[in-house]
């Protein structure tokens, strides 16, 4: 089906447009892992020329959102859960510098715009709505490192978030009791960071990451894998 660009699209900047329209898409699972991205269909669907499409999809491959292969085509990526696994690792250790630097530079009201991803979530997890949970969870976790102000945190996020949202679906079902005890893990990293206890956070939020493998590893049937 055709989606015309919409008015408010620059003209001068639509494959940035695009690049932020489809990196929607692959984050909300409306494209899927491994579907393939035609640069011809793309480009009828959303009523632009390839030139375009064909930059927004380079800016996504850079990211590792998607695959491009040399005469195969461009692919939305997957990831193995060994993949996963050292993704997460690394993230622990990312979480640990951006709870830091929050509590060191982040604006007065960042605190109160967390409370309020963290409310909306516990809403959601009650009216046990999994994909808006996932939504928020990733939204509060991007929040804090875009609040940091670090010149690099924010620009890091999307290759981390890509990470995730192969895996959260499952795991926020298999390894938690329900979805209202994934929501309420994040009163404790919202906790110290209005207090800006550096060393608190740092340790909150590396554990936050590392829990979800002591959760696979303690169910070590062939593991699904993780939570945000």
């Amino acid at each position: 089906m055709d989606t015309a660009p919409p008015e408010t699209w620059s003209r001068n900047r639509l494959s940035d447009e695009l690049y932020l329209a489809l990196k929607g898409e692959i984050a909300k699972g409306a494209l899927a892992p491994g579907e393939r991205l035609l640069e011809a269909d793309l480009a009828r669907r959303y009523r632009l020329s390839q030139a375009p499409v064909r930059e927004a999809l380079r800016r996504l491959s850079h990211e590792g959102l998607v695959l491009q292969l040399p005469r195969r085509g461009t692919f939305v990526a997957t990831i193995s859960e060994e993949d996963a696994r050292r993704s997460y690792a690394l993230r622990a250790m990312l979480e640990q510098v951006a709870a830091a630097e929050f509590c060191r530079h982040a604006g007065p009201d960042a605190p109160a715009e967390l409370a309020e991803i963290v409310e909306r979530m516990e809403a959601a997890a009650a009216d046990d709505d999994l994909h808006r949970v996932i939504d928020l969870d990733i939204r509060f976790h991007q929040q804090v490192w875009e609040a940091t102000g670090h010149p690099l945190l924010p620009r890091i996020w999307p290759m981390i978030e890509a990470s995730l949202r192969g895996f959260t679906t499952i795991s926020n079902r298999v390894y938690w009791g329900n979805l209202v005890d994934v929501a309420r893990t994040h009163r404790p990293l919202l906790d110290c960071l209005r207090d800006r206890d550096e060393a608190t956070a740092a340790q909150r939020f590396h554990d936050h990451v590392t829990d979800v493998w002591r959760r696979v590893e303690a169910n070590s049937s062939p593991s699904p894998a993780p939570a945000s």
